[in-house]
């Protein structure tokens, strides 16, 4: 048995509106929440009587980034099935895609490792190495939605 074919795709990729606006949103909502955290951790801390003590706010943005993390991660695997593969089969930016998509998963797998990981020189490393790409995602994210390649074959049915 095999697996049915794809149809043939003709024109951009493009998502329906209710998709794109909950993927806008969610990466927004993402990014936004891991940067305020970033400043609010590192540039925002209380000078306590022992030094220097978490922020108060600094909870509740990794909270709301844990959240937005959560239903990214589920876009992330519906947009492999609808979106990544056709795209790849279709050899659409396949540059700009796929280096979107494996930072998408750097980020996954070193946001699910930071729960997880004891040691606090690894654990200080990947979250530098954490949110120092996830800032620049932002810019990945830009390049491949915005560059104008066409598709180089039509997948066949």
């Amino acid at each position: 048995m095999t697996a049915p074919a794809r149809p043939a795709v003709q024109g951009p990729m493009k998502l329906g509106q209710p998709y794109r606006w909950l993927l806008y949103v969610t990466g927004w909502g993402i990014w936004l929440t891991g940067v305020a955290w970033v400043i609010v951790h590192y540039f925002m801390r209380v000078k306590g009587p022992f030094g220097f003590k978490t922020n108060p706010w600094e909870g509740w943005w990794l909270m709301s980034h844990g959240a937005f993390a959560v239903l990214a991660t589920f876009l992330f695997g519906w947009m492999w099935s609808k979106h990544i593969v056709t795209g790849w089969d279709l050899r659409w930016r396949r540059r700009s895609g796929g280096t979107l998509a494996g930072t998408t998963i750097f980020l996954v797998l070193t946001g699910y490792a930071l729960y997880y990981i004891g040691d606090p020189d690894w654990l200080n490393w990947t979250a530098i190495a954490h949110w120092a790409i996830g800032i620049a995602v932002l810019a990945v994210f830009f390049i491949h939605w915005l560059s104008k390649s066409k598709p180089r074959r039509v997948a066949k049915p």
